[in-house]
């Protein structure tokens, strides 16, 4: 337990100094700033704040895959790993810390421009937030941004350097957002349009499999977040449990056989 908490302690040092970091952070708070203005000036309507507080989440997968792929991979590409692996009594060690580090940076990038949207929105758009649904999305919005850096986490530590880790992650980051497209755009259709059955909509178990894929994915609960309406907040809260439990299990089980150079 020692040796993991000196890990940790040296991982969250390193995160106070990690320009990847600070750059994914500014380029979140930039995000969000764009967007608000667009939402302020092109749109013909009044804008709720609900329908900005949480929309940089449409592009923080990508930004949090970026992150933490350089950030974990930068363990290997400066050989800190293998003091790492001297230093640890047990290779799990160095994974958990790894992908608790991430997650903490993950989830003080989504915190820092949550709050930002919401102070800075509430100035410009018309509030029709209240404190009761934001802590509900808001602890909702945690839940997604720990499993978002356990799982990229996890893939950087298997890819084993730092440039195959940025590659992989954002391409996973990427399948995720177009899986996100496809199921939330089948989720949205109504049984009747026009009067019409919709050909559309997926009814059924169709529906129920595409709803469990959409809180499973990441990228899904992200886009219910930004719309302002979990349709499932209990199914999302398991997904991210088993995102969290399920890959910090097989992040210590791959990286024990990685054979680390």
């Amino acid at each position: 337990m020692a040796a993991l908490i000196q890990l940790i302690h040296a991982d969250c040092n390193r995160l106070q100094k990690s320009r990847a970091f600070f750059l994914c952070l500014t380029g979140m708070l930039l995000l969000a700033s764009a967007l608000m203005a667009v939402q302020a000036t092109a749109m013909d309507y009044t804008v709720p704040l609900s329908r900005v507080v949480f929309l940089p989440l449409s592009l923080y997968g990508l930004a949090a895959a970026a992150f933490v792929g350089v950030f974990v991979g930068t363990d290997f590409s400066d050989g800190v790993i293998r003091n790492k692996l001297i230093a640890a009594k047990t290779r799990s060690g160095i994974v958990l810390s790894h992908i608790l580090t991430s997650c903490i940076a993950c989830t003080c990038v989504y915190a820092v421009t949550t709050f930002f949207s919401l102070g800075v929105g509430s100035v410009f758009f018309e509030n029709d937030v209240t404190a009761g649904a934001f802590i509900r999305f808001f602890l909702l919005g945690i839940g997604m941004s720990a499993a978002t850096g356990c799982l990229f986490s996890v893939a950087a530590l298997v890819c084993g350097d730092k440039t195959s880790a940025v590659i992989w992650c954002l391409g996973i980051a990427c399948f995720m957002l177009f899986l996100c497209l496809h199921t939330n755009g089948l989720l949205v259709q109504t049984e009747y349009k026009d009067g019409a059955l919709n050909p559309h909509y997926a009814g059924g178990f169709r529906r129920a499999l595409y709803g469990v894929l959409h809180d499973l994915n990441p990228y899904g609960q992200a886009a219910q977040l930004s719309a302002w309406e979990v349709w499932n907040p209990m199914r999302a809260v398991v997904c991210n449990l088993l995102w969290i439990t399920g890959m910090s299990s097989l992040g210590c089980i791959l990286f024990r056989r990685k054979d680390v150079k």
